[in-house]
């Protein structure tokens, strides 16, 4: 992809890596001490510059994390501990949130001080001169206690372009303060999220260029570098395009977080400004990214969080490559781009959309990539079109359920063998409480008819209606030695459309089950009874592994 940024703007970016942190404050997220530590793993074989852990406070999980840290040996990345610059009143060392950076044993210390007369004056109760002391003192104390002094100091500069549009002279005094102090790098905070891209982008080149003029700030530097980053938050959906603005006005170390988790609407998108950096501009990223891993790394930590993966989302999510329309997939099928990029570049691939907006191409583009070879004219292609165009007329979701398209080319192209038929499925649940006590039983009594044989089954003591309807089917299929190596692992269900309510609506189940091997399979039923579109699902994932077994036993035979 040609690059429009000129090359003396070459320039080498610092990842700065806060979903441990920033990322964990999100609503939705609470991360455990092991999920910490699994992700701490996983970024820095991404390869992050840096990695915030959080606040290490006495008796939190993250106090427990620094020490669990620091027993595993980082390849790529630093690790940083958070916090803030010291009270007004007090010494340094006798100040609690200093004293845990100290001993949480890590070199690198990140610390927000105020930048914005209005907190200093409202949330401090300090004078200007006052908060210029208190960062200045805290600065100096962390690179020079003598406990465990810090190899790096990162100053992040809170609510600056606030500040600076309040007022200029006081906000860039701050960030001379914390040059003076010692500070290895000053990042500029967008903390409310409200400004405009290009706002960001101009006071970045202002701060810049006043950084380069002042005479103390130059001497200053003349024994270190002092890096210039940017911070920025989501809230008006700016986020990416602010920081990235920011890099082009000089800023060279970028913090955000993965996905864009964070408190609020959340923070940059670091997967969306690696991607723009590397594959749209001359910028480099760290020589340890490895820019292919970045979905994988999307998906993990999304399922880590306990959060379903977006599919919209840039570059790393299902949609970001799916081809919906007719004249698209025939034209991709055909080696025409109607991609920004090359979906390998970020470890995703190109995807097909099955929905009543599909065509031939559409078809035979999923049966293609399930391993058959068709001509246009093959009239089981037209056969699968008009069951994807009825299923979807019905208001089933077929989208990018790729086991789905998995099931429904299998079906129409003979590979589906094995024969399953419910005859009959009572379920009854019984729930009554009295002075404390519980009463919840329920049932099921199953008739099904697998492979021409006929399995009575009769289960009880189950916990509600879908899982005793599940245990009696499950025992039908051990006793026809059909798959079971699986274990439900999620179960969504998708809201009835506007047009579809009542108590005869149709809803569609998502179910997504681990086999033994570790592979998640999601597949879905739809129906107006829950414990009917329940079982559907489960009796497509049978199918579906039965055939898989059955070709991969072919295959193996071949041999």
């Amino acid at each position: 992809m040609a690059s429009l940024e000129s090359e003396d703007r070459v320039q080498q970016i610092k990842l700065y890596d806060t979903t441990l942190r920033d990322g964990s404050q999100s609503s939705d997220i609470n991360f455990t001490l092991a999920e910490k530590l699994v992700l701490l793993r996983e970024f820095d074989d991404f390869g992050f510059d840096y990695i915030e852990g959080g606040w290490p406070r006495p008796n939190s999980i993250d106090e427990d994390f620094f020490r669990e840290a620091a027993r595993i040996k980082l390849k790529n990345s630093k690790l940083a501990a958070f916090g803030s610059t010291k009270k007004i009143k007090g010494k340094p060392e006798d100040d609690a949130v200093l004293r845990s950076l100290v001993e949480s044993g890590v070199q690198t210390a990140t610390i927000f001080g105020k930048t914005w007369l209005h907190h200093v004056s409202n949330q401090l109760r300090a004078t200007p001169e006052q908060n210029l002391e208190v960062i200045d003192t805290t600065i100096r104390y962390l690179h020079d206690n003598p406990v465990n002094p810090m190899q790096e100091v990162i100053y992040d500069a809170e609510h600056f372009f606030d500040g600076y549009k309040d007022d200029p002279e006081y906000a860039l005094r701050t960030l001379k303060q914390a040059v003076l102090a010692g500070a290895d790098a000053v990042v500029l905070c967008e903390t409310n999220g409200g400004c405009i891209h290009y706002e960001v982008g101009e006071i970045v080149r202002r701060v810049k260029e006043f950084m380069e003029s002042d005479g103390e700030i130059k001497k200053a530097s003349e024994n270190h570098e002092v890096v210039l980053g940017i911070h920025t938050h989501n809230d008006s959906g700016l986020a990416v395009a602010s920081t990235i603005e920011a890099v082009r006005a000089g800023a060279t170390h970028v913090q955000g977080t993965v996905n864009g988790l964070g408190e609020r609407i959340g923070n940059a998108n670091l997967n969306t400004i690696m991607a723009v950096l590397a594959l749209k501009t001359s910028y480099k990223l760290p020589k340890a990214v490895r820019l292919e891993k970045l979905t994988a790394l999307s998906e993990k930590v999304y399922r880590v969080a306990g959060l379903r993966p977006r599919e919209d989302q840039p570059f790393c999510g299902e949609k970001a490559f799916a081809h919906d329309g007719g004249v698209h997939v025939d034209a991709v099928l055909k080696g025409a781009s109607y991609q920004h990029i090359d979906p390998l570049a970020v470890g995703n691939k190109m995807r097909i959309v099955l929905s009543t907006n599909s065509g031939k191409a559409s078809v035979m583009g999923v049966a293609r990539i399930f391993g058959y070879e068709v001509d246009k004219d093959d009239p089981r292609l037209q056969a699968m079109l008009d069951e994807v165009h009825r299923q979807c007329a019905e208001g089933f979701n077929l989208g990018l359920l790729e086991n789905e398209h998995e099931l429904l080319t299998l079906k129409h192209f003979g590979e589906i063998k094995t024969d399953i038929e419910i005859h009959r499925c009572d379920v009854t649940s019984h729930y009554a409480q009295h002075e404390g006590d519980v009463e919840h039983d329920n049932s099921c009594v199953l008739k099904v008819r697998l492979n021409g044989k006929e399995y009575k089954v009769f289960e009880d003591d189950e916990n509600g209606p879908v899982a005793i309807s599940f245990k009696a089917v499950r025992e039908a299929l051990q006793k026809a030695g059909l798959p079971t190596n699986f274990r439900l692992v999620n179960y969504e269900v998708g809201l009835p459309k506007k047009w579809n309510i009542g108590a005869e609506a149709k809803i569609q189940v998502y179910i997504t089950y681990a086999t033994d091997d570790g592979e998640l399979i999601t597949t879905s039923g739809f129906h107006e009874d829950i414990v009917v579109a329940s079982r559907e699902s489960l009796i497509k994932l049978v199918l579906l592994l039965a055939s898989r077994r059955r070709r991969h036993e072919g295959a193996g035979r071949d041999k």
